[in-house]
């Protein structure tokens, strides 16, 4: 790994403040518990211009309904592409990215909540030099030198340990306390401020990638896993192969419950997720 390198950033623009276009791109494979933590926090603390755009694989939970359901509740644009097997995967990676319009695309899997200022934060790293291609944040569940080894908050046992009678809602809220993880995020956040580092390999729960990026590696998609637009290891080798860096933003924090999205059929990269203190 290449020295890590701390330098200081100017101040995040205000969330409010117009920008270059982010996708936002969210697998979904079932675990609709999670997805209902994740997409407000989404709504709630991306800046516009944004907009959404998820992989439905073969879910039977009741996500499709509940994506359907964003859709049509917000003015945000929101695209939906399911495959109902495995089988489609391929193709459906190929639609998700067609449909992607943004500058600047942002992979995030369902099972994490992002915090304020999120996408400014990405961004300001991203800006900072043409070199930086991928930038990914801090988080509770990750491998060095993502990882913050200890937050203040409580975090809910895996599905099935605890859900018993209780409504999807209080389920829901058992998960994770969102109010107390966008609390730490602030408070790391004025701690941290304005540094990042350099690294090799970036955890593929959230990664913010620059369009030229893909343009310059995409071709070489097909001959990869299905999956491999979320494999992080294929992105950051790629990546570098073709001349850009990788970044961490030190002083972002988002929460990540960690091998829940792609759980009934994972992805190389989820598998080897640092197993944190504080599952």
């Amino acid at each position: 790994m290449p020295e890590q390198r701390i330098v200081s950033l100017q101040e995040s623009v205000p969330v409010s403040v117009l920008g270059p276009m982010v996708s936002i791109l969210v697998p979904c494979c079932g675990m609709l518990e999670y997805t209902k933590l994740c997409v407000p926090s989404v709504l709630r603390h991306s800046r516009s211009p944004f907009e959404i755009v998820f992989i439905d694989i073969g879910s039977l939970d009741g996500t499709a309904e509940y994506l359907a359901g964003i859709k049509a509740a917000n003015s945000v644009r929101v695209e939906i592409v399911r495959t109902h097997t495995d089988m489609g995967i391929g193709q459906a990676v190929k639609e998700v990215l067609y449909l992607a319009k943004g500058e600047y695309v942002a992979l995030l899997n369902n099972d994490t909540v992002v915090t304020h200022g999120w996408l400014n934060q990405l961004i300001a790293l991203a800006s900072i030099s043409p070199a930086l291609g991928i930038i990914g944040p801090m988080s509770n569940y990750a491998a060095p030198p993502q990882l913050v080894e200890t937050v203040p908050y409580r975090i809910g046992p895996k599905k099935g340990k605890v859900f018993g009678g209780a409504s999807a809602a209080a389920a829901e809220e058992f998960l994770v306390d969102t109010r107390a993880v966008d609390e730490f995020a602030r408070q790391h956040r004025e701690s941290s401020r304005g540094k990042w580092l350099e690294t090799e390999r970036l955890g593929g729960f959230c990664l913010l990638i620059k369009r030229v990026v893909l343009d310059r590696i995409g071709p070489a998609l097909e001959k990869w896993s299905d999956l491999s637009l979320f494999d992080s290891d294929i992105l950051s080798a790629k990546a570098r192969e073709a001349g850009f860096t990788l970044g961490v933003c030190r002083d972002l924090f988002i929460h990540h419950f960690g091998t829940r999205t792609f759980a009934h059929g994972a992805a190389p990269d989820q598998t080897k997720a640092h197993q944190g203190s504080n599952r």
